[in-house]
């Protein structure tokens, strides 16, 4: 049976808008989204970060990981109103090598330490475990997952079930990549993070956190939208990200081993 170039063409326009309707609802349930802070990267990700889905969070360098922390935090405060409890799955080893959360450090980020569940569990496997099953609870605004570094455990297979269980449920998943380097197969973004240097009004005053994000993929725009490259700042009163001023003069950072053990977070203090 032969098939038409016409025919072709109107198969391929209603496969298109089939992609395009899926990045905006899955299963006929609309997905609500929120606004990153930046207008640039919301028309990118077709009106703000997605809910019900999976968002992947990668340092670029090991140097590199508080600043990825710091980011996911960030989704999460965008995720999660102050009166929404969530759900930080932590595997041990990630404990062990960055640190613990520390609540007043949380409460400063524009977080509520008081609605966190915090679940530690020995290894990949009871934390994918963990994941799915605090997905499925309706109840929870978001779900941080910690793993760490590549186990084996967390292939497509496994990245695809927390996805379609996000789906379900429309709780947000957010999967910080700590120690690892393998992206998942199954999100709608990914992010990767390095450190920014922050800028201060004074001499005598901390600037706000800051990270140099990178969109290296959107799936969140059809069968996958253009990507980009911010200099951003974190703002805990507004629980939103901002514009950083991409001019300012930027200091080399200091050359460490790959396997140095990075520094811990000003989030976390050492367990």
């Amino acid at each position: 049976m032969s098939v038409t170039r016409e025919a072709f063409a109107a198969l391929k326009q209603a496969i298109q808008g089939i992609v395009r309707d899926g990045a905006q609802r899955f299963g006929g349930i609309e997905r609500k989204r929120v606004s990153f802070g930046i207008p640039e990267i919301d028309h990118m990700l077709g009106g703000g970060l997605m809910h019900g889905t999976t968002h992947d969070v990668m340092a670029l360098t090991p140097r590199d990981l508080s600043a990825a922390s710091g980011f996911a935090l960030g989704l999460i405060g965008l995720l999660s109103p102050r009166d929404t409890p969530w759900v930080w799955i932590r595997q041990d080893a990630a404990s062990r090598e960055l640190g613990e959360p520390y609540g007043p450090g949380l409460a400063s980020y524009g977080l509520n330490p008081a609605k966190l569940l915090l679940v530690r569990v020995p290894n990949a496997k009871e934390a994918l475990r963990t994941a799915e099953e605090a997905l499925r609870c309706q109840a929870l605004s978001a779900v941080l997952l910690e793993p760490w570094g590549d186990p084996k455990q967390l292939d497509l297979t496994a990245t695809r079930r927390l996805s379609l269980t996000a789906e379900e449920s429309g709780v947000t998943l957010i999967t910080l990549r700590s120690g690892g380097h393998s992206p998942l197969g199954s999100c709608r973004t990914r992010w990767e993070i390095s450190a920014s240097p922050s800028q201060s009004e004074s001499d005598f005053e901390l600037g706000l956190p800051a990270f140099l994000g990178r969109l290296v993929l959107n799936r969140q725009a059809g069968a996958g939208g253009p990507g980009g490259e911010w200099m951003m700042e974190w703002s805990h009163d507004k629980c939103l990200f901002r514009q950083a001023n991409s001019s300012l003069s930027l200091s080399p950072p200091c050359d460490r081993s790959a396997t140095e053990t990075p520094p811990a977070s000003s989030l976390k203090r050492a367990s």
